[in-house]
């Protein structure tokens, strides 16, 4: 039985009646659908304290998003809620089915987590063959019922499914495409370092390479690929130990000169230098984001430090737990570790 996009809103004006109401929806009557909780992963442990710590300071200031009571969006601040007994705001949306309903969760919510690469391509390539099921519905209405009416026909508008994937992920086809080629062909070691210690790029290359060995063989071949890449990058920061010098003469300046900012010599320095105090702002807001990456990298080291001994474990193995990648931590110390590594093997 077909149901009426006009039955399905008179549905909704009775449901939202009801919300109306109660003012606030009872927590109880709001159901978890896994198919559209699991389309985008779960917060990590630190993002979800900060979400409960705003709720706990601000409450609940986005409406929970329903459809016919079953929740779209907002489902960690909806556990939140029922948590500690915080009353939140409901919103309902239509959908003609549950795969509309995934794709727009998928739409709407990839932008706004902080989701690396991989994981947005993975989460887009998730709905492929809805997009296909719908591009091709398109398509057969458009050759059944085109001159209907005007209306038909703009809806007849061919789907173009990767263009479709790639603008759900915000990537370039391209990029979308290796993705789908380095999980569905590479590996299971190539397909996890894949965004960790190697990039997207350089996965697709390597799963290339690995077409023509013996399946037997692939396992133990892409492991010392990777090792012989993860090495490749560490010699690497080993020729530039430039860079360990200047990163350590900025934080050490940071912090050491820091006694010598008042507003007695900020004066003296807008008198000295004939810049706007517009422009001297503007410099420190880019140092202060140069910092903070310089934080974020020292972060990961930590990291990194909690768990040395994977270093240590890998004369073979392609993607040490919790590895810190040499792009986003060019620093001695992790050199350092790294070579530590390479004597006790």
């Amino acid at each position: 039985m077909t149901i009426r996009k006009a039955d399905m809103f008179a549905m909704a004006d009775v449901y939202r009646e009801k919300l109306r109401k109660d003012g606030k929806i009872k927590m109880n009557e709001l159901k978890v659908n896994p198919k559209f909780r699991d389309v985008i992963p779960p917060l990590t442990a630190e993002e979800y304290n900060n979400l409960r710590e705003s709720i706990i300071a601000e409450g609940c200031r986005d409406a929970i998003i329903v459809w016919d009571g079953v929740i779209v969006d907002g489902h960690h601040r909806y556990a939140i809620c029922q948590e500690l007994g915080i009353p939140f705001n409901v919103s309902e949306t239509i959908f003609d089915d549950e795969d509309e309903a995934i794709l727009w969760i998928a739409k709407n919510q990839v932008s706004r987590r902080n989701l690396s690469d991989v994981d947005r391509g993975r989460i887009a390539l998730k709905l492929k063959d809805k997009i296909m099921a719908r591009a091709k519905e398109k398509q057969c209405c458009g050759i059944n019922q085109y001159s209907l009416s005007t209306k038909l026909s703009e809806a007849s508008t061919p789907i173009d499914t990767r263009k479709e994937l790639a603008k759900i992920a915000g990537l370039s086809e391209g990029t979308l495409a290796k993705i789908e080629r380095v999980d569905n062909e590479a590996p299971m070691v190539i397909s996890d370092a894949m965004g960790n210690t190697i990039s997207i790029n350089k996965a697709a290359v390597l799963t290339k390479r690995l077409k023509n060995i013996p399946e037997a063989e692939r396992e133990d071949e892409a492991r010392a690929m990777l090792q012989v890449e993860f090495e490749r990058k560490f010699d690497r920061i080993c020729r530039e130990e430039k860079v360990c010098k200047i990163i350590n003469g900025i934080v050490a300046a940071a912090i050491k000169n820091y006694g010598y900012i008042t507003e007695e010599n900020i004066e003296i320095y807008t008198r000295r230098f004939p810049l706007s105090v517009s422009d001297i702002m503007q410099g420190i807001d880019r140092e202060i984001e140069l910092l903070l990456k310089i934080k974020e990298m020292f972060r990961k080291l930590e990291v990194l430090s909690d768990d040395s001994n994977a270093l240590n474990q890998t004369a073979r193995v392609a993607t040490p737990a919790r590895v810190v990648t040499p792009n986003s931590a060019q620093t001695k110390g992790i050199i350092l570790e790294f070579k530590k590594g390479k004597e006790r093997n």
